[in-house]
């Protein structure tokens, strides 16, 4: 697709008749106007007459060309197109032929002698100059490159270089290619933008910044920087990641661990039944070394749900009782709850002293029954000896204090 760049007309009035643009409108308002000039519309010379054109001075991107993007997308081209609309016959066709003027017939033809177009590389703000390709003819030149960037133009980022996705360089930023962070274990990397936007990558400031990925890591490490070790392996305390021996073998025995260990002490990963550093003991819950069997043990009765080394002998706690610790114990009941059995007063009784004992009544009083029945009989001989007083008084008229 060809789109214009220059427009070249006799008059001012050609220029807005044709292409629409004003020939007393020479300034450029941005990187990307297109003009129409009546500069080399003069009669002389008739011969060898020269036209220089630039598509970059005046423009205003044309003192920083390397950082504008604008000017470079629009000077960019791969053919070039002269559109020869119209000749310039200065009146010739109003003379007669017949004058034989030799001068005549030269007015209404033209010719191209020779084009030259000049050009820079298109660097993409990461290369000062470029150069010629090896081999190759005179068209062919490709960008000296700097700022961790290759290609032909400068228009990626060099392998091991892409923790940050490539961008042109500008005026305020070279955007520079930053290294991935492999902690030394990798050379080669791929960028990722989801890696990006979940911030997984490390980059070497120490930042969740950038998509770069590592591949091919080395050392017996793995991950997205080369930050971990393999299965089998772990990292040692005190040796930085950097290091080609950040990553040691396990000495883990897969019958009783999973044949990793972890970082640090180098500690096994057992197997369920099995603990210890190097899962050389049963673990909790389990008997007899090395086939380690399961305790036979009540779970709400024990303690740590352990057993003894030949699970003979569950440790109860105290409210259970029994080798299996499957009993309540003295002075508890109700297995397997086991609740403490409570020592009652004299007038309670029951497990939990919610009743009354023989002998007493209401609970939660409980009275004693011996004691009721004295004080209605106490209460009875008051009211006879009542009785009997109001008689006397009544029968002989004295009254008693």
């Amino acid at each position: 697709m060809f789109t214009p760049w220059q427009y070249f007309a006799t008059t001012n009035s050609e220029c807005l008749t044709y292409f629409g643009h004003s020939a007393l409108l020479q300034s450029f308002k941005d990187d990307t106007t297109v003009t129409c000039t009546t500069s080399y519309s003069q009669v002389p010379p008739f011969e060898n007459g020269e036209i220089h054109i630039s598509l970059v001075n005046g423009r205003p991107g044309a003192a920083n060309f390397s950082y504008s993007q604008a000017l470079q997308e629009w000077t960019r081209a791969t053919h070039i197109r002269l559109r020869l609309l119209k000749v310039k016959t200065l009146l010739a066709d109003l003379l007669p032929l017949a004058r034989n003027d030799p001068t005549v017939t030269r007015r209404y033809f033209y010719s191209i002698k020779d084009i030259s177009v000049g050009g820079i590389c298109m660097c993409n703000g990461h290369a000062d100059a470029c150069v010629q390709l090896p081999e190759q003819d005179d068209s062919q030149f490709r960008c000296s490159c700097k700022h961790q960037t290759c290609g032909i133009k400068c228009d990626e980022c060099c392998p091991g270089f892409v923790q940050k996705k490539w961008k042109p360089a500008t005026a305020e930023s070279s955007n520079e290619c930053e290294p991935c962070n492999c902690h030394n274990h990798a050379i080669d990397c791929y960028y990722s933008e989801q890696m990006a936007q979940e911030k997984r990558s490390l980059d070497i400031n120490g930042n969740y910044e950038g998509g770069g990925v590592c591949v091919n890591c080395r050392h017996n490490t793995y991950g997205i920087n080369c930050e971990g070790c393999k299965p089998g392996y772990y990292r040692p305390t005190g040796v930085p990641k950097t290091s080609p021996d950040a990553c040691q073998g396990c000495t883990c025995d897969r019958r009783f661990s999973t044949g990793r260990c972890y970082d640090g002490d180098g500690r096994c990963e057992c197997l369920e039944n099995y603990s210890g550093p190097n899962c050389d003991r049963c673990n909790d819950g389990f008997y007899g070394f090395p086939n380690c069997k399961p305790c036979d043990c009540h779970p709400l009765g024990t303690s740590g749900h352990v057993c003894g080394p030949t699970g003979d002998q569950c440790p109860c706690k105290p409210n259970y009782t029994g080798a299996k610790c499957d009993q309540c114990a003295p002075g508890y009941y109700g297995f397997p709850n086991c609740r403490r059995q409570c020592t009652c007063r004299q007038m309670y009784t029951s497990r939990q002293c919610n009743q009354c004992s023989k002998g007493f009544y209401s609970f939660p009083e409980c009275k004693d029954v011996h004691s009721v029945l004295v004080v209605l009989f106490i209460q009875f001989v008051t009211v006879m000896q009542k009785v009997q007083l109001e008689t006397c008084v009544q029968n002989t008229g004295t009254a008693f204090a």
